[in-house]
């Protein structure tokens, strides 16, 4: 877990293999193209300084998107084209914009009708 303290969004990972490959930069240069791992890592920084889900929605960071298929608010950040960092929102679905806890589930091809997952 990556606690930043105050009001902030608080960041929660999957598994603790994925929070120690995407909190570190070479890691996530080993696995991801160049590009992808600039933009991973931004969406990242991003996250944790937001104060709510809401603050990514109004500036479009990301192009956020809620995703549909799952029981509980998934949300994506778009890393490319096809390529999205997927994340359960900690929220019911009429609180998305003033969820401030994320579970991160890893970076995936969302994408072709199944998920082709980069970093799990």
């Amino acid at each position: 877990m990556v606690n930043t303290g105050g009001w902030s969004l608080q960041i929660f990972y999957a598994s603790k293999k994925l929070e120690q490959c995407i909190s570190d930069q070479r890691s996530i240069r080993q696995i991801l193209p160049a590009d992808w791992g600039r933009t991973l890592w931004k969406h990242l920084l991003h996250l944790k300084a937001a104060d709510c889900f809401g603050d990514i929605l109004d500036l479009h960071l990301g192009r956020p998107e809620i995703l549909k298929g799952y029981k509980q608010p998934h949300g994506s950040l778009r890393i490319s084209g096809n390529v999205r960092l997927i994340f359960r929102l900690k929220a019911t679905p009429t609180s998305i914009r003033d969820c401030t806890e994320i579970e991160v589930k890893g970076v995936c091809d969302y994408h072709g009708g199944k998920d082709n997952w980069y970093i799990r």
